[in-house]
């Protein structure tokens, strides 16, 4: 991975993990369209989903927080305190790959609810141009998760 990639995805998993933080010490914001499809209702009766979300959201929170955390700290630890090349080697165990997976499935959730919010919805400065980038990178950390995928099914016998 080249080492502006790396260190755009730990800025991404910071982000998300920012979420994450959000939920589990309560200043989630409630309508907020990447907050529903990260925590979507479990139950129709909005009495039912708000009693499930109270008793559960910390705890899936947490568990988020522990599997972004992991991927975050990977690739920190991966990129170079000086600029000694264009790429960075990272190892992942298969409980590091785990968390990745989960989290690389975050990112992209959070970067496709993103860009497929009305013009309204965003940020005034946020251009067309900008949507397309955001849906790149988003196609990029498909890449990224495929590929973690088939060095899994490579070391699985797959």
């Amino acid at each position: 991975m080249l080492v502006d990639e790396a260190d755009l995805l730990a800025t991404l998993g910071r982000q998300v993990l920012g979420l994450h933080r959000a939920v589990a010490d309560g200043r989630a914001i409630a309508d907020d369209p990447v907050m529903a499809r990260l925590y979507p209702a479990a139950y129709a009766d909005p009495q039912d989903a708000a009693e499930f979300r109270r008793l559960a959201s910390v705890d899936i929170a947490g568990e988020r927080i522990r599997s972004m955390t992991r991927m975050v700290a990977d690739l920190e630890a991966a990129l170079p305190t000086e600029v000694d090349g264009d790429e960075v080697e990272l190892e992942v165990d298969e409980e590091g790959a785990d968390a990745w997976l989960r989290s690389l499935g975050e990112v992209r959730l959070v970067l496709h609810v993103r860009t497929s919010q009305e013009p309204g919805q965003l940020h005034p400065d946020v251009t067309d141009d900008d949507i397309a980038q955001f849906r790149d990178v988003a196609d990029w950390v498909l890449f990224v998760q495929g590929t973690l995928l088939e060095a899994l099914d490579g070391r699985i016998g797959g």
